[in-house]
């Protein structure tokens, strides 16, 4: 099922984003919760029917697409609406706190659910999406989408995301060595619970909700940190550290694993604001959703490879080698993403100017 939700977002997300550009972020993000509900409505109808567990999933990864890009962009258009352009990577921070604060209510609610009252779950998705829906009404449409929207035709955003990236194809680049890298960063975590089989089920939340709070003060840092570090000299050194922490896993202990997993998930969370805030900069606001749709698919097409590939090398080399041998792989990465990087900070000075 998993593999149906990752082909679906694939195959839809530029899509997504074009729809995005074309009409409205609201519209957008009214047709994520629509799709959400949908999967709910599916999934309390399957009644342990696998076809209809896994059609379930594409409205569930559809519901992702329409929200992946739109949201961020409309907050980034809006903030230069309101002038607080230079506040937006203390305002997205502020919002990813958020969000990791509702994930630890979510892991420790899911605690009480998962034995005999999954379906609840459902239904409390269904209401807030409810919710949400009435909420996204009174959001304002950043008035430079709403008038670009109306002149704009599929095919002119499509050509201007392609010159864009003709243009610059140092922003391109940037994307996709981000999203390799941070795939590789993020390996870890798909992976260590199957190294900790004598935790309960309730102390691998425990660990998990350990995991949100360690990246609310990651967020909570970027805003700062990303103010003196442009994304582009940070990120060789997150690499780097997450590098080091993957060989501790030579120790091979559970609590080893534990504290890898903090780490290497808050160096992570640590520069995702710091590298949306620096992206932004780049993006025009009538191609903005579809670019940062660009975005998210380069990091899915990324994971569509590596996790198959880092499950295949812990059956052939054990758990612990396998990190090992990516820690090693990091380190060893690091100056050749330092000139890599360097690189792209000269062509993107070189390239057209800013967006304001």
């Amino acid at each position: 099922m998993e593999s149906i939700f990752h082909a679906t977002s694939v195959l839809f997300e530029i899509p997504s984003g074009l729809l995005a550009d074309r009409f409205s972020y609201k519209s957008n993000l009214y047709l994520s919760r629509l799709a959400s509900i949908l999967s709910c409505i599916l999934m309390l109808a399957g009644q342990g029917n696998f076809w209809i567990y896994a059609l379930a999933m594409i409205p569930n990864a559809l519901a992702y697409n329409f929200d992946s890009g739109t949201a961020t962009a409309m907050l980034y258009d809006s903030a230069v609406e309101g002038g607080l352009k230079e506040h937006f990577l203390k305002i997205s921070s502020f919002i990813s706190g958020v969000a990791e604060a509702t994930i630890s209510l979510g892991t420790v609610l899911a605690g009480f659910f998962v034995h005999g009252y999954l379906h609840v779950t459902y239904y409390i998705m269904i209401g807030l999406s409810l919710l949400v829906m009435l909420l996204i009404s009174f959001l304002k449409e950043p008035q430079r989408q709403h008038q670009k929207a109306e002149v704009l035709t599929m095919g002119k955003i499509i050509g201007t995301v392609r010159l864009e990236f003709k243009n610059r194809p140092s922003l391109f680049v940037w994307m996709i060595i981000f999203q390799i890298v941070g795939v590789l960063m993020c390996m870890f975590y798909f992976y260590y619970q199957k190294e900790l089989p004598e935790l309960a089920s309730w102390q691998i939340s425990a660990v998990m909700l350990a995991g949100s709070g360690f990246n609310i003060l990651a967020v909570a840092l970027a805003s700062r940190i990303g103010k003196s570090w442009p994304s582009l000299k940070l990120f060789p050194l997150m690499a780097a550290a997450t590098g080091a922490v993957f060989i501790l896993s030579m120790l091979g202990t559970p609590l080893v694993y534990i504290l890898v997993y903090l780490l290497s998930n808050t160096l992570y969370a640590l520069y995702q604001p710091v590298f949306s805030n620096d992206l932004q900069e780049y993006l025009p606001s009538p191609v903005r959703a579809t670019m940062l749709s660009v975005n998210s698919m380069l990091f899915s097409l990324s994971m569509i490879v590596i996790f198959p590939i880092t499950g295949w090398l812990i059956d052939s080399l054990g758990f612990r080698m396998t990190f090992i041998s990516l820690g090693v792989f990091l380190l060893l990465l690091t100056p050749f993403l330092q000139q890599a990087l360097k690189r792209v900070a000269r062509g993107l000075r070189h390239s057209p100017e800013k967006i304001s």
